[in-house]
């Protein structure tokens, strides 16, 4: 716990090997008293992020069964993940919004926040991590969803996995529901221990916590930085750190840290999961390939919406072109209004189809970059499977323009060259949908060039 500031989410940062921007580490990382390494930390862990990041057209079953094929070892057969999937489901109290759709802020109705960060424990519990970080797990909830969701951390707990949760000011119900707390002020731990410990310890500080009053709220304040008053605050902090540091409690950690020995991997072999000839992904590349193109197919079937308005635009933009330029003659003056033409042809597709992947890819790259980061799928994968989802689509319009547009014209009276000519506007199209996916991985999704 601390105030807003005081290092928590960059310690969980750190104590996952994730890189902060700006800021080196130093240290030695242990855990049960032996040296641990990324390798081995990272196989047996799960970090349930503060920011809910979901595809929103899924249905909670449909996202679960996607964590399954990407993140479970691929030695595990399909009717057990199915049965893992539906028994996390249970756990976590989803069975009731087991086929609701995520939702989309402001845009779809779907889970409501309890439910979402349900599901993220969920993501993550599924291949049965013994350890657990947690980046404020209530944040934006009310009191209730917030217990609820502690509650369920809590029963995780007691079947003997470890969590570690960061929380920015929890109520008392919740603060007493945990084993230990790390008090941080200003990047230093203030105090480490039970919460009986903690009163204990202030207490003899001379800043007891009152009766009647809600410890957490106590230490947070005490701990905080109040403006206008900078330096006593820090003068407070740096003297209780101290003492902390020159306490039974701190000297008891302290002399457990140096007692480090060993390797992680010889003492935990049996609890750390396979992984396939230094690969770190868990799925191969067919795997990945099969699920990613079911999710990103599943995304665009269930946005009928947007398809009719692509198809809608596509046919009233060419009966326009195709009412300026009608019955041409094959005189100079025809052939001059064809070029025209043509060029309204490409620079129509160019930028329809670039604007029309910006705005969606815009929404997804999120969610892409952290599943890529947490090793789910290979970025070629998410982009071909992404590209073969809308081939459909991005087919459909050129051919449904062309059909329109060539007659009206009068172009060559030729089967052979409508075709050739509708090949040519299509790939346009795609190149045009691929261009748009990178310029937006290159640019901010609000940049001023987009």
């Amino acid at each position: 716990m601390g105030a807003s500031g005081a290092g928590k989410t960059t310690l969980l940062n750190t104590l996952t090997f994730r890189s902060v921007r700006g800021m080196s580490a130093t240290g030695l990382m242990a855990a049960n008293g032996q040296r641990v390494s990324p390798d081995v930390l990272t196989s047996m862990m799960a970090y349930v992020q503060q920011d809910d990041l979901f595809i929103g057209t899924l249905t909670v079953v449909e996202h679960l069964m996607f964590q399954a094929m990407v993140k479970m070892d691929r030695r595990i057969p399909r009717d057990q993940r199915i049965k893992r999937v539906n028994e996390v489901i249970e756990e976590l109290a989803l069975s009731k919004c087991r086929n609701t759709i995520i939702g989309v802020a402001g845009k779809v109705k779907g889970l409501s926040g309890g439910e979402m960060k349900r599901l993220s424990f969920a993501s993550e519990v599924l291949t049965d991590p013994p350890l657990m970080f947690c980046d404020e797990p209530t944040s934006g909830l009310d009191s209730f969803m917030a217990h609820q969701v502690v509650s369920i951390l809590k029963a995780l707990a007691a079947r003997g996995k470890t969590i570690i949760a960061t929380l920015h000011q929890p109520s008392s119900e919740l603060f007493a529901l945990f084993d230990k707390i790390l008090l941080m002020a200003e990047g230093r731990v203030a105090f480490m221990g039970t919460s009986s410990q903690a009163c204990s310890f202030f207490k003899t500080l001379g800043a007891a916590c009152p009766s009647n009053y809600n410890p957490a709220d106590y230490f947070v304040q005490t701990l905080a930085i109040v403006p206008g008053r900078e330096l006593t605050c820090r003068h407070a902090i740096k003297t209780t750190c101290d003492a902390f540091q020159t306490s039974d409690y701190g000297m008891k950690i302290a002399s457990e840290a140096e007692a480090v020995h060993g390797d992680f991997e010889d003492s935990l072999r049996g609890l750390k999961q396979p992984r396939s000839s230094g690969s770190p992904y868990k799925a191969t590349w067919c795997e990945q390939f099969r699920a990613v193109l079911w999710r990103s197919w599943l995304s665009v079937i269930k946005e009928p919406i947007l398809i009719k308005v692509r198809l809608l635009q596509t046919i009233m933009v060419s009966l326009l072109i195709g009412v300026i330029y009608f019955g041409q003659r094959m005189d100079q003056d025809g052939v001059m209004n064809i070029n025209g033409a043509l060029f309204i042809f490409l620079t129509n597709m160019t930028f329809q189809n670039v604007f029309a992947v910006i705005n969606v890819f815009c929404a997804e790259l999120p969610i892409f970059l952290r599943e890529h980061r947490n090793g789910m799928y290979r970025t070629d994968v998410y982009f071909i499977c992404k590209t073969l989802a809308e081939a459909p689509i991005f087919l459909a319009v050129p051919l449904i323009f062309t059909i329109i547009v060539y007659p009206m014209i009068g172009l060559y009276p030729d089967m052979k060259h409508f075709f050739i000519a509708t090949g040519i506007v299509a790939l346009v199209a795609n190149v045009s949908t691929s261009f748009g996916n990178i310029e937006t991985v290159h640019q901010p999704p609000f940049s001023p060039l987009l």
